[in-house]
């Protein structure tokens, strides 16, 4: 595949045609209905969301189906928590991390030395040949200064396809932590979640799981919606009844359905989350764009 920038929503490959638009069938169908040599995007917020090994097992059974499975990690928990212990000041704009010359480096060190290598440890134990990346190694994931008053936060701009293709044909799961690089390779602290959903894009996966504490997206009445249409979902935003961190999820969801088929918002703390979600009878809240779901 090689690279394919992102533009707000839509993702190109560099020197070729747009992507194509996947249109699927009807019906209630699992999500990884004859979806065997597709990518799977799976974000965890850290180490505690694969902790237990029950997730591992169950991308181990994935990548013995034949999908190709990558692994996006945040770690923002671990990154203040270390600051913290240090007695260094966590500075936040508008609801954004601010990352400064010391904060940049502290997420290098937490996120490619903690973080990461914990998560493969933990695949590796449950029998799956995990690899441990993040944006600068090979130019895995370009960037450009998301804003000034941020500091080295970066928004992503492209995806190195190549090194995603050539590892999960091999049968490795890629574990790429949130960080990211420009032109003159400065190194970015990246949301996870912006990560995921570029890789998703670039791929063109079947399906991006957002794992989370919660059980899903809630309506107003506190129950989770099991199947969840884009106009539904961003009048829900819009109404407020969808908050806090569900939101940029929800955002980042919406952009990427016409490209992606199914999006998955699920807890991971339950026991086979990722199996569960995946399955034709439902868990968790699941986007598509196609009706009926």
């Amino acid at each position: 595949m090689g690279w394919r920038f992102i533009c707000r929503v839509r993702c190109y490959k560099f020197g070729v045609h747009d992507l194509k638009v996947r249109r699927g069938g009807s019906g209630k169908h699992g999500v990884l209905d004859g979806a065997s040599g597709e990518f799977v995007i799976v974000k965890v917020g850290g180490t505690a969301d694969i902790a237990s090994g029950r997730l591992a097992a169950d991308i181990r059974d994935l990548v013995k189906d034949g999908i190709r499975v990558v692994i996006a990690h945040g770690g923002g928990d671990e990154l203040t928590n270390w600051r913290k212990s240090r007695r260094r000041r966590t500075v936040w704009h508008e609801g954004l991390r601010v990352t400064d010359d010391q904060t940049r480096d502290d997420a290098v060190l937490v996120f490619r030395g903690i973080v990461a290598p914990a998560i493969v440890g933990v695949l590796q134990r449950a029998g799956v040949s995990a690899v441990g990346l993040s944006g600068p190694d090979g130019g895995l994931v370009r960037v450009r200064r998301a804003s000034p008053a941020l500091g080295w936060v970066g928004r992503v701009r492209s995806i190195n396809t190549r090194i995603l293709e050539d590892l999960t044909a091999a049968g490795h799961v890629p574990v790429v932590s949130p960080l990211g690089v420009d032109g003159n390779g400065q190194i970015y602290n990246v949301n996870g979640d912006d990560i995921a959903a570029a890789i998703a894009l670039a791929t063109q996966a079947r399906a991006l799981i957002f794992l989370t504490d919660v059980d899903g997206v809630r309506n107003k009445d506190g129950q989770v919606v099991g199947d969840l249409d884009p106009l539904t979902a961003r009048a829900m935003v819009r109404s407020g009844v969808v908050s806090g961190g569900m939101v940029p999820k929800l955002r980042a969801a919406l952009g990427l359905l016409s490209e992606v088929r199914f999006v998955c918002i699920v807890n991971g703390t339950r026991p086979h989350a990722l199996r569960r979600a995946m399955s034709s009878d439902g868990y968790g809240t699941r986007m598509s764009d196609r009706v009926p779901l």
